[in-house]
């Protein structure tokens, strides 16, 4: 507000003839509330520029009426009066030098009221409005002489003098509320609120006077003389008090959270390893939407978020949280995660979190909830009760990276297995290529054991033979002998029979000699056959294990000419309905991978 809009005092302002009376005058009087000398003309921009040129001027916004100190009157009356500025009686005697100071001041106040009760208007009994108005503010003065200190909740505190300039005034009102609602209420202003330590601090501490908040302040009584309203002028604020009363409001909640048992229900739900469908709490629009949507839409995952809109600030904020609370809950089988997110803010924003129906629904909430609102160093009770982020960009890096960790997971997993089918390829090869080995030096071997028996029983056969015959013609010779000493006849006929049975035992062992050799080849020719053919079956299943490995080997399927295709969304394309004109799409090929645009 202006100094012009200021000494507004012009009569279409007034409230009645008397009012109106008064202020068409330029007077100065004695304001003995106050000890000060009020000077009060209309509005006039060559006045309004004398008055602010007096030392000690001060506008009183409520009453539209200027004051100065008492000392200060001299220059006053030299400025005023010549420009049709009337004295009353006691400032008149203290502009002559009649009376001095201040007590001067209260005695020529107390005889000229005296004076004026005995004539003039002492001869009715009737009293205007204003007199009415400024002798109830006197006995206000009089009864409330100093200052007190009230204890209410902020109520209709005006936001819009937030930007305003050190010379503003702040109205409100003050609340004494009980359990069914308010008890009682008192208006209050605060003159020059800007220039005030303990607003500056409260400030600073990031707790903004604004409506809800619980205060305790240092107070004045008086009376808008205009409007006859009863009203506190705030002189100072305690700071303490309020940032102890934000504190005790939240832990009572959380107290009340741990007496039900809840206050770890939320905390340790599990999160979902990977947190793609995402529930969103917040105000759409809002700078807190933003910088959490950009997060998720920069990491490249395919995340589905839900935004279900709410006020998170003011008196509607909390029906519009729970609101929104209650529609994931109906829906929990729908969603991985719910975001409560807001952007920063007082500390006094966080009163909007911090009601015990909220902290119930989050603690009680079936989905696992992030709080993100935005406060670096406060705490709501919604961040004791379920996962806490400092910002929506922190929430929004964290399920990001929640979504990371399980697609490192699923890589590794991917390179662990393509390692374990190498691994389990090369041992099969190596598995082939000894049973191979194994296979030649069985067979060398069963060859060289049946070449060692067959010359082992190829000998026997011979010994055998070989005695059979020794014995054969030790036996002939001695019948040979017996025989001669018969008679010629005899002996030429049985010389004759040992010819024929020597013919046919030789012709015996020569046959029986074949037959071995045969049997003896056959059995070779067998085992030759026999390991050969299980040589080649076995091979066979070899080569045939080394084609199912190769087969099922990724980089193989890709050399056949197939590629791995996939949308700008991560998701594999396996029909053309998944793709759309326009679209970008990831070919992955044997060699590498390109990028290309569906035509």
């Amino acid at each position: 507000m202006n100094s012009n809009s200021m000494v507004d005092v012009s009569p279409e302002r007034g409230h009645g003839p008397a009012s109106e009376g008064r202020r068409s005058m330029k007077i100065l009087d004695w304001w003995a509330e106050k000890g000060r000398i009020r000077i009060r003309f209309p509005y006039d921009p060559m006045l309004l520029a004398e008055v602010k040129l007096i030392g000690g001027r001060q506008w009183h916004r409520e009453d539209k009426f200027w004051s100065i100190p008492v000392a200060s009157v001299g220059e006053a009356g030299r400025r005023l009066l010549p420009l049709g500025f009337e004295a009353a009686p006691e400032v008149e005697k203290l502009l002559n030098g009649e009376i001095e100071g201040i007590a001067g001041l209260t005695l020529a106040s107390n005889q000229v009221n005296e004076t004026s009760e005995v004539g003039g208007e002492g001869s009715t009994t009737d009293w205007s409005v204003s007199r009415l108005n400024h002798e109830v503010r006197a006995a206000i003065r009089h009864g409330f002489p100093g200052t007190l200190w009230l204890q209410g909740e902020v109520v209709g505190a005006d936001r819009s003098l937030e930007k305003s300039g050190s010379s503003a005034h702040l109205f409100f009102r003050l609340v004494e509320k009980g359990e069914s609602g308010p008890l009682a209420e008192v208006s209050a202003v605060m003159w020059s609120f800007r220039n005030d330590a303990s607003f500056r601090r409260l400030e600073e501490n990031g707790t903004p006077l604004e409506d809800g908040l619980k205060i305790r302040v240092r107070v004045s009584l008086d009376l808008y003389v205009d409007r006859g309203q009863y009203q506190v002028i705030v002189e100072e604020i305690d700071p303490d008090f309020t940032l102890g009363e934000l504190a005790r409001r939240r832990e009572e909640i959380l107290a009340e959270i741990r007496r039900l048992g809840i206050d770890r229900e939320n905390l340790d739900l599990e999160m979902p390893p990977v947190p793609l469908r995402v529930g969103v709490v917040t105000s759409p629009g809002s700078d807190a939407w933003k910088d959490f949507i950009d997060e998720l839409e920069v990491s490249g995952f395919a995340f589905e978020v839900s935004l279900h809109g709410a006020r998170v600030q003011g008196d509607l904020a909390e029906q519009d949280l729970l609101r929104a609370l209650e529609y994931f809950s109906r829906r929990f089988n729908d969603f991985d995660v719910v975001v409560v997110i807001r952007g920063g803010g007082s500390k006094t924003d966080l009163m909007a979190f911090d009601t015990l129906d909220l902290a119930r629904a989050v603690a009680l909430h079936p989905v696992k909830v992030v709080v993100g609102i935005g406060h670096h160093a406060d705490r709501s009770v919604l961040d004791e009760l379920a996962h806490s982020e400092k910002t929506p960009t922190a929430v929004g890096q964290y399920l990001v990276s929640k979504v990371e960790e399980s697609w490192d997971a699923i890589l590794d997993s991917a390179a662990a297995i393509s390692d374990r089918a190498q691994g389990l390829i090369e041992g099969e090869q190596k598995r082939l290529r000894d049973d191979r080995n194994l296979l030649r030096l069985r067979s060398a071997r069963s060859m060289a054991a049946a070449d060692e028996r067959r010359k082992s029983q190829g000998l026997r056969c011979h010994r055998q033979m070989t005695r059979a015959v020794r014995q054969e013609k030790v036996a002939l010779l001695h019948r040979v002998s017996l025989w001669r000493s018969r008679t010629s006849a005899c002996t030429q006929l049985e010389s004759i029979n040992r010819n024929g049975r020597i013919q046919r035992l030789q012709t015996a062992v020569k046959k029986k000699l074949a037959d071995h050799r045969e049997a003896l080849a056959n059995w070779r020719a067998r085992m030759k056959a026999g390991s050969a053919s299980r040589f080649e079956r076995d091979w066979e299943r070899h080569e045939m294990r080394q084609r199912r490995n190769q087969s099922a080997d990724p980089k193989n399927i890709l050399g056949r000419g197939f590629a791995w295709i996939k949308n700008s969304k991560g998701k594999t394309v396996r029909e053309t309905e998944d793709v759309d004109s326009g679209d970008m799409i990831h070919i992955r090929l044997k060699d590498g991978s390109v990028d290309a645009r569906v035509e």
